[in-house]
């Protein structure tokens, strides 16, 4: 029996010693600058044993003595080795240079970037966050080619427009799509975002039809990794801001005085502007505006147990507006589990809540009162109590009040305001299932909620323009929407040839719904509506829905020649049951010119494709009822409920479609100057358009089908890696998009006006010009013998053709023209990082050349003495006034009520909108291992940030950056009294553990 067991055991023992568990560690270092890599995965393969290196790169883990090691980092190639009973094993780990393997995430699917035959650009977080703003729009700006990203608004929360390769829709707006994880729609916080991918081609936004005609932004969040450590990340960032006012500089008392001095006649002036208001000089601006408060903290954690992974992460901004009583804060926080519930099934859970509180200018006349404002009056009274005016005399001291407007808006601001709170939930369900290595399935939905309430309070203590006795206003809204993506997909591989499809279903509903009350005549500092008398009711709830089926197949041959094909088919309620249903085909295609034998292996051209596409998309964004006859039931006959006819229908109405061409090539010199170019083709067809309408009719206007719009252009991006050495490294990066837009046909061929509301500013849309072209009486000049304005009248013969042109002074003979265009020549932007030994430099850029902006603000403030009841404009450098004969003068001679109309709408007020602006400079320093080791970080990271520190630009209002929406009150291109953008100081730090 004792040799039975002792043979046994000697049997056994090989066995036990080759399950032996030994400690294994070593140091893990880049093959580029033999630099530590902190934060390096090492895992057991085939278990889920894992450790991470630390600051100096060590690593420790215990395995079995003949397993093997998966050492891993972001962007570097992974390695494998095997224990073989070593104690000690140094690794050495190589940076990913071939670019052929970069994933590119296009929502529906992802792909290599050699695979790609489309026009995108990809940019991680970090490169979209370098600018401190509420706002995703912003932080895109000038850093896509072809992307035009305007805002201007200074106001905390605003919202940037986004133009992609060009404005192709007239009445209905043309938004991009935002694609968040996978599924169209949705909300995130661009500090958890991972990647921004902008997609411009039809041959990638194709597949999303119906609201892709104004392109396509995917953006996927953050998620962790398989056996991923718990990694936390901690940042904040806090600062102070100051409005820009440009080269926009309004007069002191003292030179005011001087141009009144001129104005009125010698007998009169000591009455009516008595020389003591030369020494009177109240800053309203300053009274107006502050230096704002901006803090930002952003808390996240992510890591993996097992089969489960997550990622979570909550975050406050706050920010207080340049105008004082303006400000926003938004707290937001987002959980994103991933799950693995069997070897071939994951599971993905996301949600994102977002709640956020706003308050805006109560109304207009805070920044025209800011503005205008004569600075002979004080909005204070001797004790420095702000006095409520309503008359041409004070009722503090009984002397005059300039200022043409008989009020103070100060005041006012004690009571009134304008306030919105909202908040959003958004949850997604996603499982994906490998039924086999080239066969799964994918059902990926979507759960959202919204509602928001608006209150706009005028306290009756105050003096309001439109309301006497006060007014309260409260807008509440709820919208909800679900919705589901279901994909299969395949994917084969037969010798050289590889073969993947793609068919999905997709389907949604949505409830939106709003109700408005208003009242007025309360007491002074109630503002609950039962205190009021009910001023008008408002309220509606409609339904949604949408269904689409795609399909997609992708062909390569020998990972050099490409093709991707894709149609897919959209259905929205917002059409006529006849006309529903639209469909987007596509197609692209790419040659990899790289692995041709003629280049392979070449040192100086590393990276080579050529690509074209073809594709349309399709544009349903107008309003709900767009094909029914709708009335109102306001008003009221007898006492009884009664129907007005308000809109025209029209059940044949249908999309819009942008059918878009494209050429391409992608080039990489080196392994380190990349150059992207791009040359496309966007024809928009079947407008969906507001057609003019004879007013015998009843109507206005009925939207139609009718009209196209052209856009074409040329894109150029390019990244370099300058420098790259162990201690220092500096990569540039520079975009640029030309664009030319053209009007190709109208109903009709009869040209329409788009108008700034009730006023005579307009842009004309004709075939043959651009679609936003200013049309207006055209400026000559001033006539140096008189001083009076000149505008162009034009000689016609007797068939109303023009055969001349001549000087007139009378504006009503002044012929209205085509005078130039909002549309830009050319945008783009550019970056430059530069690293040393920790300490980091970044600075980036934005510019836009060749459009023309109309300065509304010049018609009130450069009115050559047409209001004495406002402030004027300072003459800016270069512009001079006609004083005498022979004087040869851009304003014209200074007259009491004005000179002849000089001051109305022509072309004299459109100037130059071009305009270069540093957008971001920030200087930063990582802590040095010993440091971080001693505080058990990973990292630490402070710097310091400046926004808008310069702009160069010739526009004499405060900011060139206009913007180009058309709405009932904005024009593309038109600058009015807008809340100044502002400098912002930011300091910060950003640590990893």
């Amino acid at each position: 029996m004792k040799n039975l067991i002792l043979i046994l055991c000697l049997t056994c023992l090989p066995l036990l010693s080759s399950a032996q568990s030994i400690r294994v560690e070593g140091k893990i270092i880049s093959a580029e600058d033999k630099e530590p890599l902190i934060g390096a995965t090492v895992k057991v393969k085939g278990t889920t044993i894992s450790a991470i290196s630390d600051i100096d790169g060590n690593y420790t883990i215990t395995a079995d003595a003949n397993a093997t090691l998966v050492f891993s980092y972001i962007s570097f190639q992974s390695v494998e080795e095997l224990i073989k009973g070593r104690n000690k094993i140094d690794v050495i780990l190589s940076p990913e240079t071939n670019i052929l393997e970069d994933i590119v995430v296009l929502g529906y699917s992802s792909m290599k970037k050699a695979e790609l035959s489309s026009a995108v650009v990809t940019l991680k977080g970090d490169q979209v966050t370098d600018v401190t703003t509420s706002d995703i729009g912003n932080m895109l700006q000038g850093k896509v080619a072809g992307v035009m990203i305007s805002n201007s608004s200074g106001q905390p929360g605003s919202a940037a427009v986004i133009q992609i390769r060009g404005a192709g829709s007239i009445s209905a707006q043309s938004d991009p799509l935002f694609v968040v994880d996978g599924i169209p729609g949705g909300s995130f916080n661009p500090n958890d975002v991972e990647t921004v991918t902008v997609l411009k081609d039809a041959g990638a936004t194709a597949l999303y039809g119906a609201a892709a005609a104004g392109g396509v932004i995917v953006v996927t969040t953050k998620r962790a990794g398989q056996d991923q450590p718990t990694k936390i990340n901690f940042k904040t960032n806090f600062g102070f801001k100051n409005a820009l006012q440009g080269n926009f500089s309004m007069m002191n008392g003292a030179e005011i005085y001087d141009v009144h001095a001129q104005l009125f006649p010698e007998a009169t002036l000591p009455s009516q502007r008595p020389e003591e208001l030369r020494d009177r000089d109240f800053d309203w601006l300053d009274a107006a505006f502050q230096t704002g408060n901006i803090q930002n903290y952003y808390l996240s954690a992510a890591g993996s147990t097992g089969k489960l992974g997550y990622f979570a992460s909550v975050d406050y901004y706050k920010e207080d507006g340049t105008l004082k009583n303006t400000k926003f804060d938004r707290i937001s926080s987002r959980l994103n589990l991933n799950s693995k519930l069997a070897s071939n099934v994951d599971m993905n859970i996301r949600i994102n809540y977002t709640e956020s509180h706003r308050r805006e200018a109560s109304s207009y006349i805070n920044l025209e009162g800011a503005y205008g404002s004569m600075p002979w009056d004080n909005p204070y009274d001797e004790n420095g109590n702000l006095v409520k005016i309503n008359g041409d005399t004070r009722p503090d001291n009984g002397l005059p009040w300039y200022t043409q407007d008989k009020r103070n808006f100060l005041f006012n601001e004690q009571y009134n305001y304008a306030r919105n709170k909202a908040q959003d939930l958004v949850a997604d369900f996603q499982l994906n299932w490998n039924i086999l290595d080239w066969l799964s399935i994918s059902t990926s939905n979507r759960a959202a909620r919204s509602n928001y309430k608006y209150s706009r309070y005028i306290d009756p203590r105050t003096i309001d323009p439109e309301y006497a006795n006060g007014y309260l206003l409260n807008n509440i809204g709820m919208y909800s929407s679900w919705g589901s993506t279901n994909l299969l997909k395949t994917n084969n591989n037969f010798g050289d040839h590889s073969f993947s499809s793609m068919l999905g279903l997709e389907f949604g509903r949505g409830v939106d719904d709003f109700t408005g009350a208003a009242g007025t005549g309360m007491p002074g500092g109630m503002d609950g509506l039962s205190s009021t008398t009910p001023f008008s009711v408002d309220g509606y709830k409609y339904r949604s829905a949408s269904w689409s089926a795609f399909g997609q197949v992708q062909y390569s041959y020998m990972n050099k020649y490409f093709l991707t094909a894709s149609l897919r088919a959209d259905t929205n309620s917002r059409f006529g049951k006849d006309t529903r249903t639209g469909y987007f085909p596509s197609v692209a295609g790419s040659w990899l010119i790289n692995n041709e034998g003629f280049l392979k292996g070449n040192n100086i051209i590393s990276f080579l494709k050529l690509r074209a596409s073809y594709g349309v998309t399709g544009n349903s964004n107008i309003d709900l009822f767009r094909t029914m006859a709708i009335y109102a039931l306001n008003s009221s006959y007898q006492d009884k409920v009664g129907a007005i006819s308000e809109r025209l229908a029209n059940p044949q109405l249908a999309w819009e479609s942008a059918h878009m061409s494209g050429v391409g090539v992608d080039i990489s010199f080196w392994k380190r100057l990349h150059l992207n170019l791009d040359v496309y083709n966007i024809e928009n067809k079947d407008l969906l358009l507001l057609v003019p309408k004879p007013t015998s009719t009843g109507f206005y206007e009925r939207m139609e089908n009718a009209g196209s719009v052209r856009n074409r252009g040329l894109e150029i991006q390019i990244s370099s890696e300058n420098i790259k050495t162990k201690d220092f490294t500096w990569v540039t990066s520079f975009n640029i998009g030309l664009n030319k837009n053209k009007v190709m046909s109208l109903p009709n061929n009869e040209s329409f006006l788009q108008k700034y509301g009730s006023t005579s500013v307009a842009q004309q849309v004709k075939n043959g010009q651009d679609i936003y072209s200013w049309y207006m009486p055209k400026w000559l000049g001033v006539d140096y013998v008189n001083g009076d304005p000149v505008w162009e009248k034009l000689i016609k013969d007797e068939n109303g053709n023009v055969i001349g042109s001549e000087g007139t002074n009378d504006y009503a003979q002044a012929d209205l023209q085509v005078v130039g265009k909002a549309t830009p020549k050319f945008s783009g932007g550019f970056s430059n990082t530069i690293e040393y030994k920790g300490i980091g430099l970044h600075i980036t850029g934005n510019f836009v050349y060749g459009n023309d902006v109309y300065n509304y603000t010049r018609e009130k403030y450069d009115s050559d003495g047409a209001y004495l009841g406002y402030n004027m404009m300072s003459l800016k450098s270069g512009w001079n006034r006609w004083e005498k004969p022979g004087d040869v003068a851009t304003h014209p001679r200074l007259v009491m009520n004005g000179n002849k109309n000089s001051n109305k709408t022509s072309s004299r007020y459109l100037e130059d909108g071009s305009f270069l602006r540093i957008r971001n400079i920030t200087l930063s320093y990582n802590l040095q291992k010993k440091w971080t080791e001693k505080l058990k970080m990973q990292s630490c990271k402070l710097f310091v940030s400046v926004d808008n520190p310069l702009t160069f630009t010739k526009f004499s209002g405060t900011d060139p950056e206009v913007n180009m929406r058309k709405g009932d009150w904005s024009l593309p291109g038109l600058y009015t009294e807008s809340y100044p953008i502002s400098r912002q100081f930011i300091f910060g730090i950003d640590i990893n553990f």
